[in-house]
């Protein structure tokens, strides 16, 4: 390695070699050269010099090093020179003394070739046949058929045989084909060394060193006959150039200057110092013109050096800084993308994308998501916005966003009551005008609805108008107390910044429509536009946040741990390779001892142990390899789980991965462009050129060294343009172009010199790139042909040619370079169920095929969208006849119930008008407070007076005008939310109009329905319970009546179907329809058969069977009737209770004219007391019924206890009229008593009755664990023996239905068949006890359904079905209804088949699993003892099942959990519904005993 003479490199004359240093000595050390130094200049000098000097390989003439890499290259070479085979230096220098050539790589292919076909004496070889032993030549002759050559020269040496010599003295010939050489110690790269350091350039030719030749030739006195046969080929000597003569011209002669005078002697004296002196000036003139020109060349030098330092700086900048896109030369060709065709209108697709993403991402915080089994399908997507349906997918996607945003508002709500701010002054700009007219929306839906508007009922018929009113409320001003807690806990968020807001004020077009139209009657785009405020408004609120916050937090703790990885590894790695050279390095250390070297097996033996080490280390690391891997691949993972956005590429195009549409979805939308057309669009580069630039060197200091090198050659060859090379560069230029070059550089480029013909280059619209051009560009045109705004690729091979066509030094194609390179893995192994056939409709029979699997898939589900009105029907229209159907229904429901009747002359007139679109109300309509709106009576109708509402109300005038003054007052005229939108410019025309007529004729019939309603039969808010003794009844009932007359003023004020269907919904949820006739069960035994021997009470429509009464009732009574329940709670008196009272005064004045004994006054107030205590029992019965009646979810009355309280007080009087009397005669007072018993029979039968029912109610929870079938020993039995009071199921007894007469077991058949029947009497000793057998048995039983309601309920108890059996009697001699095990194990095999086939029914999916509090908050508030499917299994395979009972009364826990908290109509319901009627046939064949729930009380009747 030369050292080129400069600064810093040559010792001071202070600092020999030899110079001392002492241990406190300062001193500053170079580690690199090894050199100690006492000045810091001297110090600096050198390592300057090392660090800016190019250095070069002496052994190998690789230059562009630095001085380590030099001092490496060097060494690397003396070892392999090292290795190079002594045997063969001496003919390798023989060769090259007479080969007399002048290149260097001629004459390495002449030894080369020399050395392969010959091996020479005392050379050692193997042979290929015994490759383990090494054999020395000792003698070579010809072959056998090899003739003598002519010129002693052997030039085919391959025939050649040799004689070798095995280390134990063994001889043998082989021939030149088996010999063989160790590759370490001859090869061209060792030879090619040898040949470099050992020759020298003597008159152009290349020659041996005289030292070498000397060492390995001379001195050993070898020539070419002592080491091979015959004599050295010969080789055509180089051309050498000889030197051109020079003129040779002859001498002058000197005779003149021989023989001279005196004269001429001091002239020539003088002469020479004058031309000495001459000279001397001269040569100091040439002297500072070299100096000037050096200079020059210095500063010129400088110069050049300069000007290439910075053009190679600024080339390094251009090609490793990054830039804009389309600022860029070096831009590739992007792959082509499929572009997306599918059902949905281009301008929908990414929205509705989105959509699906959303729901798909926060399945878990959406209310009624599970409509869609917990994901929106593609397939319900692309119905939702391409047919118009009024209750189809559209429709379910609004009603769980709506329905989402309402409940976030209730748990708003809970956290901090939100108070709206109202009657204030509203501001004079917007959007707080707006904000103010919002909070009265919330204002107008309680005024008019007597709810909020998160209240109102929401379903597929009231959703546009319950959309409607929450747009117009959305951003409605709150309270300052609000106000801070949305800023505090909903990051910042203001009534301002709501998205419904935005929407109304800049789509106030959308709200019109909502007026008068269905939301499906919109255009796509503006519901579209509603579904994205919806979704913006639900992750505005504390939860959505929350779970978003969560989701960041996951991630950026994923990418914290997975950079922490990354720099584990590579620390994991480099320790790997210092172990590594450790171990190596040890290893050589123990090779250089004596004692290893002399040792070849010790050597060996290291070796193998360095290798088994190293092996060991290897597996290890590949263990945590993969390790890192899995790790790595479990990160990219957690990052992967949601919604990617990958980047954007150079035109602004974005790159999705949706995770719940596989693939890679590229979007090319107007929004996303940053910036306008480039004034000058730079040009790229050729192909050429970018093939050139791609394999230049990647990292800044080698891309450095390359260009400093690339510029110097190429400014070498400008300034010798036409000069000739030498020998020496000719052969050091077909060494680089042969691939021998020198430098990392050279192996870097290689310019593809085999392509003949240059590629076009590619357009600026085929690179994706700014064309300048603003009317035809495809980055900044919206509307070029050319451009597709949705596109998508899903094959691996397409991910790659996007990876290697993204510019890595573009800010945004290297953004999104990265991530691709870095969730390659996952996005691949995502994108490969990719549903391409959805995403490429591109041909009519792939639509048509679509449009049938769509409708294939959706068809079960949504096929009544319509109502099963034919495809293409107008939705006003489809609206109208099922509002007309559901009006008519309604009414029908009022009217057969009882509940009320319109007061109209012609029904029947009445519904056909209604149904054929001619309404005629038959009479002047009147409504609002104090009626103070009415409708003018049409000529031809029926012109019938309206009568009031509540035949109890004859003050009727004054509560209407009280009610009108309270009304207005409170209220004020009526004031549509939306009124300060402005109307549309064709609100008049004659559809419009036609439209408005229908709307108004729909409302006016159902104003009359629910004027015909009865008020008693209403409930909160319209309604209220009635009380005996409350004294703000009437207080209560005029706000009651305001409410209901502003529900009929916003009726009548109706502009589309939506906002009726809202008012029916809440007129029905208000109506108390317990009371209906079309409910009515029987009061005693809670059945609803023989409707024809049903009383009904006339206060609440409670019903009680005649015969159920005790004694029996044998007639309907005159007058009004009232059940007891209403008598004790509202203090009714049925019309035949004054009969009763006279009669029992006449009995009572009859029995004061005699005394039959005296009565303690002690027993007497004894009796008084007992009076009291009942009544004070009667007074709590009755608040705890008044109770009942007042919950809203009852649909049932419940049995209550009637305590006879006429019997006692008689008693009483009797005893104290007794007191003061007479005594009679014993037969006078038997006379009196029997006649006055007869008078007083029918009287008390009724009262009897009920007491007889209280009583066998009591005694229900003692008797029924008892009805145990003697037959299967199972409880729930439905007939009694009349002889052994045993108890039996119907089947166990071979029996259809209930017995018509008095059942007798079998045994009592065969123990007593000689035996005479015996009549038991009744427990009361009534004189009606024989005629009780003449009743069905049937009629008196209590209804099984109703049994075993209440059993479950564990509320009430059973009545004794056969009333001819003495129950005090008959208790000791039945069995206990709880069964052990001894006597009746479990039917696991049936139970586990009721079970498999109960949870693999198609109506079971809401109760396989738990009902989670995050989907269903107020759950757990409702239902005490949740209980689902997966638990009762759980339960039967661990044995925690002992009884049949256990199991079948969980599973009908789950319905009644069901019943209670779902409402009738739920598809939760009906799924329950479904699924207990299949439990409870399969519960029959399997003979179980089932409990059903009273979801299918009318299956069970």
């Amino acid at each position: 390695m030369p050292i080129c003479k400069r600064d810093g490199f040559d010792l001071n004359q202070t600092e020999g070699k030899n110079e001392t240093f002492h241990d406190n000595d300062l001193v500053f050390c170079c580690y690199i050269t090894k050199r100690i130094f006492r000045d810091y200049e001297n110090y600096f000098r050198h390592v300057m010099a090392i660090n800016s000097t190019v250095w070069q390989c002496e052994a190998t003439g690789k230059d562009g090093l630095t001085y380590e890499e030099a001092v490496k290259s060097e060494r690397v070479a003396r070892k392999k020179m090292e290795q190079f085979k002594q045997s063969l230096r001496a003919p390798v220098l023989l060769v090259i003394e007479h080969a007399r050539q002048s290149a260097v790589k001629t004459l390495n292919l002449i030894v080369s070739k020399f050395l392969r076909k010959r091996f020479f004496l005392n050379e050692e070889v193997t042979v290929t046949n015994k490759k383990n032993t090494v054999f020395k030549v000792v003698g070579i002759k010809p072959g056998d058929n090899m003739p003598e050559p002519g010129n002693g020269i052997y030039e085919d040496t391959e025939q050649l045989e040799y004689r070798l010599r095995a280390p134990n003295g063994n001889e043998i010939n082989a021939p030149f084909e088996q010999l063989r050489r160790q590759r370490a110690e001859f090869n061209q790269e060792n030879l090619a060394m040898f040949i470099k350091n050992n020759v020298i350039r003597v008159d152009g030719i290349l020659r041996p060193k005289p030292e070498i030749y000397k060492q390995y030739v001379t001195e050993p006195n070898i020539n070419f006959s002592s080491i091979f046969i015959g004599k050295m080929p010969r080789y055509s000597p180089a051309k050498i150039k000889r030197p051109e003569a020079k003129d040779t011209k002859k001498q002058s002669t000197l005779n003149k200057y021989i023989v001279k005078g005196e004269e001429s002697t001091v002239k020539s004296k003088a002469d020479t110092e004058a031309k000495a002196k001459l000279l001397a000036e001269e040569m100091e003139r040439i002297r500072l013109e070299k100096l000037a020109k050096c200079a020059e060349m210095e500063r010129e030098k400088a110069q050049k050096k300069a000007e290439l330092m910075s053009r190679v700086e600024q080339e390094c900048y251009d090609l490793t800084t990054k830039t804009d896109d389309l600022e860029r030369s070096d831009q590739s060709v992007l792959p082509t993308y499929h572009p997306i065709v599918t059902f949905l209108p281009v301008q929908l697709l990414g929205d509705a994308f989105m959509l699906r993403e959303f729901m798909h991402t926060y399945r878990g915080l959406l209310s009624g998501v599970e409509v869609f089994r917990q994901n929106l399908s593609f397939y319900e997507m692309s119905r939702a916005f391409s047919a118009r349906e009024v209750a189809g997918p559209l429709s379910d996607i609004l009603l769980v966003l709506l329905g989402t945003i309402f409940d976030l508002q209730k748990e708003e709500e809970e956290e901090c009551p939100v108070a709206y701010a109202l009657g204030r002054t509203p501001a004079t700009r917007e959007p707080y005008i707006s904000m103010y007219n919002a909070s009265n929306s919330h204002r107008y839906a309680k005024r008019h609805f007597s709810f909020n508007l998160n209240e109102l009922p929401l379903d597929a018929l009231t959703l546009s108008e319950v959309l409607r009113l929450h747009l117009l409320a959305s951003g409605a001003a709150v309270l300052e107390k609000a106000e801070k807690w949305r800023i505090m806990y909903r990051n910042g968020y203001s009534s301002r910044e709501d998205p419904g807001l935005q929407l109304r004020l800049q789509y106030a077009h959308i709200l019109r429509a909502l007026k008068t139209n269905c939301i499906a009657q919109l255009e796509f785009e503006d519901i579209m536009r509603i579904i994205n405020c919806l979704m913006a408004q639900i992750l505005t609120y504390s939860g959505t946040i929350n779970v978003v916050e969560e989701r960041m937090e996951r991630t950026a703790k994923a990418k914290t741990e997975l950079r922490a990885l990354i720099i584990a590894e590579n620390r994991r790695l480099a320790a790997l390779e210092m172990t590594k050279r450790r171990l190596t390095n040890e290893h050589h250390q123990q090779c250089l001892t004596d004692e290893v070297k002399q040792d070849a097996e010790k050597k060996k033996a290291l070796g193998e142990q360095l290798n088994r080490r190293i092996a060991d280390l290897l597996a290890q690391s590949d263990r945590e390899q993969r390790k890192h891997e899995q790790q790595v691949l479990k990160l990219h993972s957690e990052l992967f789980n949601f919604l990617v956005y990958l980047g954007m590429d150079r035109c602004y195009r974005k790159y999705y991965v949706l995770e719940s549409m596989p693939g890679i979805f590229i979007e090319h939308s107007p929004d996303s462009m940053m910036d306008t057309c480039l004034a000058q669009p730079p040009v790229n580069k050729s192909p050429a050129e970018l093939r050139k630039q791609a394999q230049l060197p990647k990292v800044r200091k080698d891309l450095r060294i390359y260009l400093v090198k690339l510029y110097s050659e190429e400014d070498k060859k400008r300034r010798k343009p036409n000069n000739k090379q030498s020998l020496e560069n000719k052969e050091n230029q077909e060494n680089r172009l042969n691939g021998h070059g020198q430098g990392q550089s050279g192996e870097q480029m290689d310019v593809a010199a085999g392509d003949d013909e240059e590629q076009t280059p590619p357009t600026q619209f085929e690179l994706l790139m700014c064309s300048g051009d603003s009317a035809n560009c495809i980055v900044h045109d919206e509307h070029h042909p050319q451009r597709k705004v949705w596109s998508y690729i899903y094959q691996a091979e397409e991910i790659d040619a996007l990876i290697r066509s993204l510019n890595p030094l573009g800010w945004r194609e290297s953004e999104l370079l990265d991530e691709l390179t870095q969730l390659r893995a996952l996005i691949e192994q995502h994108v490969k169920s990719c549903p391409h056939e959805l995403l490429s409709l591109d041909s009519e029979k792939k639509r048509n095929k679509f449009i049938s699997t769509m409708h294939s898939e959706t068809q079960r589900k949504y096929g009544q969208a319509n109502f099963g009105l034919p495809e293409g029907t107008e939705l006003n229209e489809v609206l109208r006849l099922h509002l007309v159907d559901c009006i008519l229904q309604f009414e029908t429901d009022i009217y057969t119930g009882d509940l009320g009747r319109l007061k109209i002359k012609d029904m029947e007139k009445w519904r056909q008008q209604l149904l054929q679109d001619d309404f005629d109300a038959q009479c002047k309509l009147q409504w609002g407070p104090g009626l103070m709106y009415s409708d003018e009576v049409p000529a031809d109708s029926d012109n019938e007076s309206h009568e009031d509402y509540d035949d109890q109300d004859d003050d009727k005038d004054e509560d209407a005008i009280f009610l009108n003054q309270y009304a207005r007052k409170k209220y004020g005229k009526y004031r549509d939310p939306g009124q300060y939108i402005s109307q549309s410019q064709d609100a008049s025309s004659t559809e419009s109009q036609t439209h408005r007529t229908q709307v108004r004729n729909l409302a006016s019939a159902l104003l009359q329905v629910e004027q015909a309603i009865g008020r008693r039969f209403l409930k909160e808010p319209f309604g209220f319970t009635k009380k005996r003794q409350d004294t703000k009844q009437d207080q209560q009932k005029l706000i009651c009546e305001s409410r209901l007359q502003q529900w009929e003023v916003s009726l009548m004020e109706s502009t589309s179907y939506a906002q009726i269907f809202l008012h029916l919904n809440i007129l029905h949820d208000s109506i108390l329809w317990k009371h209906s006739t079309n409910k009515s069960l029987c009061k005693v035994c809670r059945r609803g058969t023989d409707p024809e021997k049903m009383l009904l009470c006339d206060q609440c429509n409670g019903g009680t069977h005649m015969f159920c009464m005790k004694p029996k009732m044998r007639t309907v009574p005159e007058g009004n009737w009232y059940c007891h329940t209403c008598v004790k709670n509202l203090g009714l008196i049925n019309a035949t209770d004054d009969k009763h009272q006279e009669q029992k005064k006449r009995a009572a004045q009859k029995k004061r004219k005699f005394i039959v004994d005296e009565v303690d006054e002690d027993v007497d107030e004894g009796v008084a007391d007992s009076d009291g205590n009942d009544e004070d029992e009667d007074d709590e019965g009755s608040d705890n019924e008044e109770t009942e009646l007042s919950d809203a979810q009852d649909d049932k009355s419940e049995a209550s206890s009637i305590s006879v309280k006429a019997n006692g007080k008689a008693a009483a009087k009797g005893s104290s009229a007794r007191r003061s009397s007479r005594r009679l005669k014993s037969k006078e007072i038997e006379d009196a008593m029997q006649e006055d018993d007869d008078e007083a029979a029918d009287d008390d039968s009724v009262e009897a009755d009920e007491a007889e029912a209280d009583e066998d109610n009591e005694e229900e929870d003692g008797t029924e664990d008892e009805k145990v079938c003697q037959t299967c020993f199972y409880d729930g039995c439905e007939v009694c023996c009349s002889r052994c009071s045993e108890w039996y199921h119907l089947e166990c007894v071979k029996l259809k239905r209930q017995p018509r007469t008095d059942f007798v077991c079998k045994k009592c058949k065969t123990n007593e068949s000689q035996r005479s029947r015996r009549r038991p009497s009744h427990v009361d000793g009534d004189a009606d006890d024989d005629e009780d057998h003449e009743e069905p048995q049937a009629k008196r039983a209590r209804s099984s359904r109703n049994s075993l309601r209440i059993s479950l309920d564990k509320s009430a108890a059973n009545n004794n079905i056969n009333n001819n059996n003495n129950n005090t009697s008959n208790n000791n001699n039945r069995r206990s209804g709880r069964r052990t095990n001894d006597n009746l194990p479990l039917n696991s095999a049936a139970l586990y088949d009721l079970l498999e086939q109960t949870m693999k029914h198609q109506a079971a999916w809401p109760f396989l699993r738990p009902v989670l509090t995050s989907e269903v908050p107020d759950y757990h508030k409702i239902i005490k003892s949740p209980m689902d499917l997966a638990k009762i299994k759980s339960k039967l395979n661990m044995g925690e099942y002992h009884l049949n009972e256990e199991l079948l009364n969980d599973i009908q826990l789950v319905f009644k959990n069901c019943d209670l908290y779902n409402i009738e109509g739920n598809e939760i319901y009906d799924a329950g519904c479904e699924l207990e009627r299949f439990v409870m046939l399969r519960c029959k064949e399997l003979m179980l005993p089932f409990r059903p729930s009273d979801m299918n009380a009318d299956f069970i009747c």
